[in-house]
């Protein structure tokens, strides 16, 4: 799995970082997005998605019960990590640890696709965009330490045989699918191969929020560059 990320221009503009995090492994992606609304909200999708991408690679069978105990096990996680930091735990989720999740986990020829909030998937060929729900507020883990009473819960977007797996941020919301299909086409076992191709798209498009990628090498390579 390669990954690759690329802070918005709405983030440069006002002096805040990028708020995405990302995880890779030979077998998993993960990427997160922090909540725009938190200038700090990076801390939680950094933390995020490593400790999921970790949990991810230790795991030996893919079945329908997985989002939910991967999702349980990054609760868990979130509270011991806001307990280490004071006492006032809402504030503290509140924020640093608001932010979305997608992962993608494959053992041999089958994978999953799973998450909570919006962004967007690749299975083979086929883009999905994920809608960040009604009035752009998209669900939090966290969500599920509040006293709102909120308990979301991860969906399961793709559970099968698939040849390539990618899981992105919403910054690639306006993304053609020919471009992000020639993106991550034929990639180098070099890891930083993703990065270098997504720097040079930024050049041209721009990307207004913090695009972030995590994807196996070797999409279809009819698909070419500027395409839809």
């Amino acid at each position: 799995m390669f990954g690759a990320t690329h802070i918005g221009r709405e983030h440069l503009r006002i002096g805040r970082n990028n708020q995405d995090g990302v995880f890779t492994a030979p077998t998993v992606a993960v990427v997160t997005d922090g909540c725009s609304s938190q200038p700090q909200s990076e801390v939680g999708a950094q933390l995020g998605a490593r400790f999921l991408g970790q949990w991810l690679s230790a795991q030996t069978e893919l079945n329908a019960a997985l989002p939910g105990r991967a999702t349980d096990a990054l609760t868990a996680y979130l509270y011991q990590t806001v307990l280490a930091l004071g006492p006032e735990v809402e504030p503290l989720l509140e924020r640093y640890f608001l932010f979305t999740f997608l992962a993608a986990i494959r053992l041999s020829e089958r994978g999953m696709i799973f998450g909570l909030g919006d962004g967007a998937f690749l299975v083979d060929d086929e883009l999905v965009h994920l809608d960040s729900g009604p009035e752009n507020a998209p669900p939090y883990c966290a969500y599920r330490l509040t006293t709102s009473g909120s308990r979301p819960e991860a969906q399961l977007h793709f559970f099968g045989p698939a040849k390539r797996l990618a899981v992105m941020t919403d910054g690639f919301h306006h993304l053609e699918r020919g471009r992000l299909l020639a993106l991550t086409d034929k990639l180098t076992p070099n890891p930083l191969t993703l990065q270098r191709r997504l720097n040079v798209l930024a050049e041209t498009e721009r990307f207004t929020d913090d695009a972030t990628i995590a994807c196996e090498a070797g999409l279809p390579a009819s698909i070419a560059l500027g395409g839809s």
